[in-house]
């Protein structure tokens, strides 16, 4: 992405995976906040390490084991640990967590309604980076709302577990994917 943006990421994405994107999104820090703060916040499960590590970051937080309600800063800044004490998946936690918070605001944007959705896509598109237009990304809004009751998002993690092994490239911790093993998985995901 650094080295070529959307176009050279789609390629990359496309040569190692198979799979063709249609249209880009991406929302940096400041963007994700507004959206979360946009549906008014998020109920998300923090472990007693979680809770620990966010408000030691932040000392006017008092957030604790358990089930908190998360404003657009407190979501974000539990999408971005890296690592806490007895965690033993490094960065996969990382990327469990960022997966967690979408999956939480797909579940309050299916109590909203098309009005309530298409103002907060009014105010948030100005802090996207997309190649798509704003004509397509509410056009989406439109076709996909009828959908939205119904929808039901699984996630998952590329390298999947068992497709990939660890290695030092140039002294540094590196995952080496094997490509057709999480071609084949994607696919399963993509396409059940």
């Amino acid at each position: 992405y650094v080295f070529g943006g959307m176009h050279l990421l789609n390629a990359c994405i496309e040569k190692n995976f198979g799979v063709v994107v249609d249209g880009n999104v991406e929302v940096d820090f400041s963007g994700f906040e507004t959206v979360v703060d946009l549906v008014g916040g998020l109920d998300i499960e923090l472990s007693k390490a979680e809770a620990s590590h966010l408000n030691a970051q932040n000392g006017n937080w008092s957030l604790k084991a358990g089930t908190n309600h998360l404003d657009g800063a407190q979501a974000l800044a539990y999408s971005r640990i890296r690592s806490i004490s007895n965690d033993e998946v490094g960065d996969f936690g990382r990327t469990g967590r960022q997966r967690i918070v979408l999956s939480k605001l797909v579940q309050k944007a299916k109590t909203m309604s098309l009005l309530q959705l298409n103002d907060m896509l009014t105010k948030v598109l100005p802090t996207l980076t997309t190649d798509l237009t704003d004509a397509e990304i509410f056009g989406y809004l439109i076709d996909l709302f009828p959908l939205l009751v119904d929808l039901k998002i699984n996630t998952a993690r590329i390298p999947a577990d068992g497709a990939y092994f660890m290695t030092m490239i140039d002294g540094k911790s590196v995952l080496v994917p094997d490509l057709e093993a999480n071609r084949e998985i994607l696919k399963g995901i993509i396409s059940p």
